[in-house]
């Protein structure tokens, strides 16, 4: 059986002696994987198509085990984006976490749709640390994770005395509550009215916002630990932008 799917590209790796191991964010199929046959044949129509974060319209026979990717037409290669390392280290890492949170052949549309949007902004205007906190804040979303963070997770109150959040718990604990928690993480104003926006606002809305950057570190431990938490994975891609900032610094 032949299908065809627009597919975000998000890992490709050696497999036999001419052909690649491709896993894919597709967006009929969601994330499955495919054999690119003979791709490492000089003139292969392929090669150009299945490059990590590439956009492409690939072409699948579905099989047994694996589909095999017969041919593929280049949509968006972000070109900007492979010309900057920072800006290609937080592409691969999208990647990672799209890889390391979704399960095979499960479609999720309004995520695909989200995840090209956000290539598409870092390639066309740059990195904005708050797009990437706002990738990570619906992806949780749609993983079925998100936060709560407008009452106390465990009475309903609200309030100003909101302060602490529990990873376990997926929320917000009064005062009163927080009493004998361990684990928990405590907010300051700043950056719970960063995570609300995060589940509320927008790409647009996100380009006006001005975060002080305490309060932007703060965010991205906050998203990294509950990320952590929930897909019982770390990122290896973090790391390898920790280090090349501090060798940058």
């Amino acid at each position: 059986m032949y299908y065809q799917s627009r597919s975000i590209i998000i890992k490709s790796m050696d497999y036999r002696e001419s052909d690649k191991l491709v896993t894919v964010f597709s967006e009929k199929e969601g994330k499955l994987r495919g054999i690119a046959r003979g791709i490492k044949k000089p003139g292969s129509s392929l090669r150009a198509c299945v490059q990590p974060f590439c956009h492409s319209l690939l072409f699948f026979h579905r099989g047994k085990e694996l589909d095999l990717i017969t041919q593929g037409k280049l949509l968006d290669f972000y070109g900007n984006s492979r010309e900057d390392i920072k800006r290609t280290l937080y592409c691969v890492y999208l990647m990672e976490l799209l890889d390391k949170a979704l399960m095979d052949r499960m479609a999720m549309p309004r995520l695909y749709r989200l995840t090209l949007a956000v290539l598409e902004e870092i390639n066309d205007n740059g990195l904005n640390p708050l797009i990437l906190r706002y990738f990570e804040m619906q992806l949780l979303v749609q993983l079925g994770y998100q936060p709560v963070l407008d009452h106390c997770i465990s009475c309903g109150q609200q309030g100003n005395m909101l302060k602490s959040f529990s990873p376990a718990a997926g929320g917000m604990l009064c005062p009163d509550c927080v009493a004998g928690e361990n684990d928990c993480l405590v907010l300051s104003g700043e950056v719970l009215g960063l995570l609300r926006l995060m589940l509320t606002g927008n790409l647009v809305t996100l380009q006006r916002v001005r975060a002080s950057t305490a309060a932007q570190d703060k965010l991205e431990s906050f998203l990294e630990r509950y990320l952590e938490y929930h897909l019982e994975r770390r990122f290896n891609m973090k790391n390898t932008i920790r280090i090349l900032k501090k060798m940058l610094s």
